[in-house]
């Protein structure tokens, strides 16, 4: 599906529910998918790495429980853990709602913990936003380490979705009730 005007109304929804930015969710959605509702992407490695042994997944579909779905590209097991019913299909995950939905919640939630646990107090360089983006892309363990070093790979994504927004902030508003 292609995108149309309405995720727009979907991203400013979700954002004012979750007290985020309309266009920091659209930028993540552009990163991961390019804005396309039906994005798909099977993860072997994370099968391999977290899922084949755990008692809950193992005797899952591995093309199901191990792939990202959606404008977002939301880990069926990710979307799981955040109140999307087990044994639904994992293509609902490929509704606007539903994946714009989750998206704001897990990233709200990232957010609230890096605050919580005040990581930028040891690692001032870097803003709630960068941490929760990368941990969103790469898991809660996605850094900073000990030394205040973000892994490569989720460190490159925070600061593309970051280039991102910054594009669209300069293109468009936020939400149509805002000035």
């Amino acid at each position: 599906m292609t995108y149309t005007k309405d995720y727009d109304k979907i991203f400013c929804m979700m954002a004012k529910k979750y007290g985020l930015k309309k266009l920091l969710l659209k930028a993540l959605a552009i990163r991961e998918s390019s804005l396309n509702s039906e994005a798909y992407r099977f993860e072997p490695a994370f099968w391999d790495r977290y899922l084949v042994h755990n008692e809950e997944w193992k005797d899952e579909d591995p093309k199901i429980v191990s792939a990202s779905w959606g404008l977002c590209q939301i880990m069926y097991v990710v979307a799981v853990e955040n109140g999307f019913k087990k044994g639904r299909p994992p293509e609902d995950l490929c509704d606007p709602v539903v994946n714009i939905q989750l998206a704001a919640k897990i990233l709200k939630r990232l957010m609230n913990k890096v605050i919580e646990k005040r990581y930028c107090d040891d690692f001032w360089w870097y803003s709630p936003i960068q941490i929760a983006l990368a941990r969103y892309n790469g898991g809660p363990g996605a850094g900073p380490d000990m030394g205040g070093v973000i892994r490569e790979h989720p460190a490159e994504y925070a600061l593309g979705v970051m280039e991102i927004w910054e594009r669209l902030m300069k293109q468009e508003k936020e939400c149509d009730d805002e000035t």
